[in-house]
């Protein structure tokens, strides 16, 4: 009996030991073992075509659980892409590439540097990776600026001094390899130049191919200011026809519209359509309209460049317009 006994509670001993020692936190390996790389950076292909919806994937093994970032460049381009986890592998789970862009610029058909680093160690691992073809954005795209302006515009330009409504090619660059410039001087009126895209002129679509659903649908754009000046404004107004007439009615029918001041680099602007609002004069006001979002309806879109009469010369650089669904586009 008191053998018994003395083996059950042997037994009960050694049942505690081992639930101690199940991880409910970090291993002890992984907190005081050595770090060693135990399978070099790899990747998937030398070459990656994303227009044909490839994925590039990177590989690489360490010793213990650890924190690490790979970076790619590109080293025409200068777009970077980061990748970053925390685990002893890295694969196709955690590390895998579309083609899309961290930092702008986006990416060219270009060889790329790929390094992978681990915060609080000296280690670093090096590949490279060749792109031969560039993904497709998935959006709707209303211009791009790649040829210039496209003739679906319709423009008016203030007769200023040193007016710059047109594309530009000098980096650093946006998205591919032209942006639109908006600039001048206008010492009596707020409006610089007025761009007017109609949804009949958009590959005759009409709503410009928008889904009924406003909360599905994103508005985005690339804009950048040129960093010695603050007093550009973009906005944005976007007319609906509620009667189906072919007219937009301003007395009668809804106008959202968006206000972006850029910052001296590039940035993506991104907003739901659902949560577009009616300015008058940069104020929030009623619309006059049903005031229900309806993107489907969509006559046209008109964007103004403003800057305060008073103060000189404005500027602002805008690339990648586009309607996204169900998310912000990925460039």
């Amino acid at each position: 009996m008191r053998k018994s006994l003395l083996f059950g509670l042997c037994l009960l001993g050694l049942l505690a030991c081992k639930r101690d020692l199940d991880p409910a936190g970090p291993l002890l390996t992984d907190l005081y073992g050595d770090f060693r790389v135990l399978e070099p950076l790899s990747r998937s292909a030398g070459q990656i075509d994303f227009s044909t919806g490839q994925r590039a994937h990177f590989t690489a093994r360490v010793s213990v659980l650890s924190d690490w970032e790979i970076q790619i460049t590109g080293r025409n381009s200068g777009a970077v892409k980061v990748i970053t986890g925390r685990s002893r592998e890295i694969d196709v789970t955690n590390a895998s590439w579309g083609g899309e862009t961290t930092r702008f610029p986006t990416f060219q058909t270009e060889a790329c540097d790929v390094q992978l680093t681990f915060p609080g160690r000296t280690d670093t691992l090096r590949s490279s990776i060749e792109v031969t073809g560039l993904r497709a954005i998935d959006a709707i795209i209303l211009d791009d600026f790649e040829t210039g302006l496209s003739t679906a515009w319709t423009t008016f330009v203030q007769t200023g001094a040193d007016m710059k409504f047109l594309g530009a090619t000098t980096p650093p660059l946006a998205e591919g390899l032209q942006y639109y410039r908006m600039g001048g001087t206008v010492g009596w009126d707020w409006l610089k130049g007025l761009l007017t895209l109609n949804a009949s002129a958009y590959n005759s679509t009409t709503g410009f191919g928008l889904p009924n659903n406003a909360t599905q649908v994103h508005f985005n754009g690339i804009f950048r200011q040129r960093s010695d000046l603050t007093n550009g404004i973009v906005l944005f107004q976007f007319r609906e026809d509620e009667n189906g007439d072919g007219v937009f009615t301003p007395a009668t029918e809804d106008m959202w519209a968006i206000e972006i001041r850029p910052g001296a680099n590039w940035k993506l602007e991104s907003i739901r359509y659902a949560d577009l609002t009616a300015l008058e004069n940069g104020a929030p006001t009623a619309p006059k309209g049903n005031g229900v979002h309806e993107p489907q309806k969509l006559l046209r879109v008109d964007v103004l460049f403003l800057a305060n009469p008073t103060s000189g010369y404005s500027e602002c650089d805008m690339d990648l317009l586009a309607f996204s669904l169900n998310g912000p586009v990925q460039p």
